[in-house]
């Protein structure tokens, strides 16, 4: 389940884990990765709570969305495949959530949307590169500075999401084919040896 060598556990034991079975319905190997560290694993749970699952000045729609397209940037399978999920226990409508990771520039959502998700994909790979014409091109398409600070702290907070998900070798909690063909293994796989040539 990942590569931190944990003992076994009781879920009892972590309040937060049956809080999080009955917000998104199943309890993430990312957090049972983490049980040496229970106050890690409340402080993130609380982080999550209030950046993806309470409504903002983005909708949960909006935020799952700009969470897919920078996990299918930084090549997470672990946090695309859970988000994947996610979308589709929440019953959110849309085009299939894979479509919006790996493709969201053909996916049928609003005009709005695609230059929100353009932005966000941009400051998770070329942060250096974003500046005020940026956020005033996505004023143009009515986003209020209130959603364009919510859409900046997800980005940040799905490229931490990666990170610890890779550093931690978390096995995905579901199998999606899809995912798997577009971003390969990800992570909690063995990765291949150098072979001389």
């Amino acid at each position: 389940m990942s590569y931190i060598r944990n003992q076994p556990f009781d879920e009892k034991d972590f309040p937060s884990f049956s809080a999080m079975r009955e917000q998104i319905g199943f309890l993430p190997n990312f957090y049972a990765a983490q049980i040496l560290r229970p106050d890690l694993i409340e402080a993130e749970v609380k982080l999550m709570g209030t950046i993806l699952l309470v409504e903002g000045a983005l909708s949960r729609k909006q935020k799952e969305y700009i969470f897919l397209v920078c996990s299918a940037a930084n090549l997470s399978t672990y946090c695309v495949t859970a988000h994947c999920e996610m979308v589709r226990m929440l019953k959110l409508e849309g085009p299939d959530p894979e479509q919006i990771a790996i493709d969201h520039a053909h996916a049928k959502i609003p005009i709005a949307d695609k230059a929100l998700l353009n932005y966000c994909a941009k400051l998770n790979k070329q942060t250096t590169k974003v500046g005020a014409a940026d956020l005033d091109a996505l004023r143009t398409y009515g986003f209020s500075e209130q959603q364009i600070m919510e859409a900046i702290v997800i980005v940040g907070f799905a490229q931490f999401a990666n990170t610890v998900a890779f550093g931690l070798g978390t096995v995905p909690d579901f199998h999606n084919a899809k995912v798997k063909q577009a971003l390969g293994e990800g992570e909690g796989q063995p990765q291949p040896v150098n072979q001389p040539a």
